[in-house]
């Protein structure tokens, strides 16, 4: 499965930019889509999945960033840069790190979901 991550960029030099990940098929391949109420605004995630590869292309606001899933505890965590990405069941947390250590985050709910 090759998997093509697009993004626009701004400005006086707007032009159309995109890169592609190529992920192995196999029986546990997964691209799934989701979009997640956090209040003042919408995440809209894409997970693909395959083996020991597992990415989300996270968009809010104006925000865009392809992080990958990292140890957690429970649930499944993302971090790109900042931002990390903790979900679990419905729910979801997005973390930016420098905030501090005692930042409780932005609750997220699915609004709508393929997991």
């Amino acid at each position: 499965m090759s998997v093509i991550f697009m993004s626009l960029a701004t400005g006086a030099a707007r032009a159309d930019t995109g890169f592609s990940i190529a992920v192995p098929d196999g029986p546990d391949a997964r691209d799934i889509e989701a979009v997640y109420d956090c209040g003042d605004f919408t995440m809209k995630a894409r997970y693909v999945t395959s083996g020991e590869i597992a990415l989300a292309r996270l968009q809010w606001q104006d925000h865009l960033t392809i992080a990958a899933e990292v140890i957690a505890a429970s649930g499944a965590r993302y971090a790109a840069g900042p931002y990390v990405w903790w979900t679990k069941g419905d729910s979801a947390t997005l973390y930016n790190v420098m905030n501090g250590e005692d930042d409780p985050g932005i609750a997220c709910e699915a609004a709508s979901s393929g997991k």
